[in-house]
């Protein structure tokens, strides 16, 4: 049985530091920069190198990339993947690419697999139209040690920080609340984020729920122009403070779905109740003319659509 991917030490991709080669500042080069990176020699954070590739097939520069991070450049660095792990295939599909490994992804150490993912998804994310990048082993999903799928990834997702800063990295599954193609129902997304634990993962849940999702299935439940100005929990009620744009933007989503989307997805967390919804700092007003916001919502799993199959 293929092991699966340990969450337990992900914050170690968390350590960026730059290596550039004295040979690429005093020689002329042609072609695009792009990053490369390595592992230092403790194994613990990446390093990166600049090459130059003179190409635009996408393929091309994917294969450069991929083939230069198996070479060591420096003394101060070390290659990331092991030998035993076979190198991946690319497919591009509009702002995606697809990376298919086999099973041997598996057999390298979750401090060596992190490195190595977050590695792969900032060297492909530079490629001109490239926004995520989606790991498979075997034709599947790649998952993590608790089944859950790791699904798109960006450049974005992997935290940089300073050295010694690595305990201020939490990772934590989540479940997001999105609406479903028509609009009229919710649909459960499960998925793991990286944040500060100095910001409360409530507010993480807000600003990923304002991002939106590009998982199948799943559709913008909140204005994507809306700022969440302020968010706290107070005798286990979350009070959610948003701007107009929340009121008075479109999404394809039933007044309903737009509220239970928020309100779902807060209450799933731990030492939350229920949910106060505010517009610039007032709650006495009708959404959309539909929904009144002068009440504590909770969790509504009649809205939730079991069955993706007639999404």
């Amino acid at each position: 049985m293929p092991k699966k991917i340990s969450s337990a030490i992900l914050c170690v991709i968390a350590i960026m530091v730059p290596m550039f080669m004295v040979s690429a500042c005093t020689q002329k080069q042609h072609g695009t920069a792009y990053k490369v990176y390595y592992a230092n020699n403790q194994g613990t954070s990446l390093l990166e190198n600049v090459i130059f590739i003179d190409e635009n097939d996408q393929y091309v520069i994917a294969q450069r990339l991929l083939d230069s991070m198996n070479s060591e450049s420096s003394k101060e660095c070390s290659v990331i993947k092991p030998v035993n792990v076979n190198s991946p295939t690319v497919e591009f599909d509009s702002i995606y690419v697809n990376v298919y490994f086999d099973s041997s992804y598996y057999d390298m150490k979750p401090s060596t697999e992190v490195l190595y993912r977050a590695a792969v998804v900032k060297e492909l994310c530079q490629i001109e139209g490239v926004t995520y990048v989606r790991f498979y082993v075997d034709g599947k999903d790649a998952v993590y040690e608790d089944g859950t799928i790791i699904g798109n990834m960006s450049d974005e997702d992997f935290v940089d920080t300073q050295e010694g800063a690595m305990a201020d990295v939490k990772w934590k599954t989540i479940n997001l609340y999105f609406a479903n193609k028509s609009g009229d129902a919710l649909v459960k997304n499960s998925k793991r984020i990286c944040y500060n634990k100095n910001v409360s993962v409530e507010k993480v849940v807000m600003e990923q729920l304002i991002k939106g999702t590009t998982e199948s299935g799943c559709y913008q439940s909140i204005p994507s122009n809306t700022k969440l100005l302020s968010i706290s929990v107070v005798d286990r009620i979350c009070y959610v403070n948003l701007s107009q744009e929340f009121a008075t933007d479109m999404v394809n989503a039933k007044s309903n779905v737009t509220i239970y989307s928020i309100v779902n997805s807060l209450s799933g967390l731990e030492g939350i109740d229920g949910v106060k919804i505010l517009v610039k700092g007032n709650s006495n007003l009708m959404y959309r003319d539909a929904i009144s916001l002068d009440t504590v919502f909770y969790m509504n799993n009649e809205l939730v659509k079991k069955d993706l199959s007639d999404n």
